[in-house]
């Protein structure tokens, strides 16, 4: 698989694309299904050591929702895991429905999320969110090519962390977290 550095497209500068790049090898519906259900289990048992068992050593992980930068590699990943266990100790992993695309190597995980709010937040809150878990590929029984999306910005909310949307949609919300208005969107 390529490296992030290589990757170019539709998608911006400086963020990778995912449009064009060479497919995985074909899995079967048996391994997806399995896989899915050891992905579920092992983010559930807060055990780094246990995600990382699913892994590929090589990953290149793209969950820049929560972190800064993609990620390569189990010592990186480590750390990422680590985070979220600290974040969000007590964080539970349900998932709604399990997709897969047999022939290019690919599934998405759709997943129901729980957690209190960080403790560091001194809040007491709960907050319930979906996203997903799309796996673009997986090297010797291994997921090798990860992409996370998920709603980061309702679960804030949901903590208290973060305003009510009061009807804003999109981009009118996020300018309204920065004082920004109409006229100072350039």
């Amino acid at each position: 698989m390529p490296s992030n550095e290589t990757l170019t497209g539709t998608a911006g500068t400086g963020s990778p694309s995912y449009v064009g790049l060479p497919l995985a090898g074909a899995v079967t519906a048996e391994f997806v299904r399995d896989f899915g259900n050891r992905w579920e289990a092992a983010w559930n048992s807060h055990d780094t050591e246990r995600v990382l068992a699913l892994i590929h050593p090589d990953i290149r992980w793209n969950d820049t929702i929560f972190w800064p930068d993609i990620i390569h590699g189990h010592d990186r990943m480590r750390g990422y895991i680590d985070k979220i266990w600290a974040v969000m100790p007590d964080v539970h992993f349900r998932e709604v429905q399990l997709f897969s695309a047999l022939d290019s190597g690919r599934a998405l995980y759709l997943f129901e999320q729980t957690a209190s709010a960080p403790p560091a937040s001194g809040r007491g809150t709960r907050a319930t969110t979906y996203g997903c878990d799309i796996f673009l590929g997986f090297r010797d029984g291994l997921l090798s090519d990860y992409m996370a999306q998920y709603e980061i910005a309702d679960m804030m909310r949901q903590f208290g962390m973060l305003p009510p949307r009061n009807g804003r949609i999109g981009g009118a919300y996020l300018l309204s977290l920065m004082g920004a208005g109409p006229a100072d969107r350039g």
